[in-house]
């Protein structure tokens, strides 16, 4: 398995000495993935700020992570277009991966730059913790949670428990141009919703598609179920 550099962790150590706090709110107006034909199926064009969005769906698909690294790779441009040489500032990505499954070299090739990502890999029982402490922080564009790595995450009473963190989440990053990104399996999004901002169903019909639909928003937005060509996505 591809290694992350472990200067991000020591960057990111100084950052926070430095910069406690570093995200403001005029400084994001959203949070694209980058990939235009997705944005344009989600309500807001893009990931809500200051809000948990949950992707659900079914175990081994894999668009999930790629999603996710996308949204991630687009955090991180965005913040090289800042003004006032700030980018070494800002677009810092947090990646809590208990399943040790994210590999350095595909996240690299989906262009999302390692210097700039903290991946965490805490046992399963501290996830919830150490996500809750990362989005409280403020210090990043977006935490990616990766719910689905979890042992007993889909299982009745541990979504239970992820209910109660992810009210936790959401008032840690309200307010704020953070993001807050769970994958978890879709079967257990069905059968016990977490109370978030934004959920969003895939499906895979196809061997060349993928099947978006947004079954939850905070405003009441439901759209879907939207078709989108892999080959669009970068697939």
């Amino acid at each position: 398995m591809g290694a992350f550099p472990l200067a991000s962790r020591q960057a990111l150590a100084a950052l926070a000495r430095t910069r406690p706090g570093i995200l403001h709110e005029s400084e994001h107006a959203g949070r694209p993935f980058g990939l235009a034909p997705l944005d344009s199926a989600l309500p807001a064009g893009g990931l809500p700020t200051g809000a948990v969005v949950e992707i659900g769906s079914p175990s081994g698909l894999g668009c999930a992570t790629r999603l996710a690294l996308a949204a991630c790779a687009a955090a991180q441009r965005a913040a090289t277009e800042q003004p006032g040489g700030i980018e070494q500032e800002q677009g810092w990505c947090a990646w809590i991966d208990p399943s040790a499954t994210l590999f350095a070299p595909g996240a690299a090739r989906a262009g999302v730059a390692l210097g700039r990502l903290l991946v965490v890999r805490p046992p399963a029982d501290a996830v919830a913790r150490i996500a809750v402490r990362l989005a409280a922080s403020r210090i990043f564009s977006l935490v990616v949670v990766d719910c689905c790595g979890v042992p007993g995450a889909g299982l009745s009473r541990q979504r239970t428990r992820w209910s109660t963190a992810v009210r936790r989440l959401a008032l840690a990053v309200e307010g704020s141009p953070s993001t807050v990104l769970l994958l978890t399996d879709a079967a257990a999004a069905a059968a016990e919703p977490l109370p978030v901002g934004l959920r969003l169903e895939l499906s895979r019909p196809s061997a060349a598609e993928i099947c978006l639909r947004v079954s939850k928003e905070r405003h009441g937005r439901i759209r879907g179920p939207v078709r989108i060509q892999l080959l669009a996505l970068g697939y």
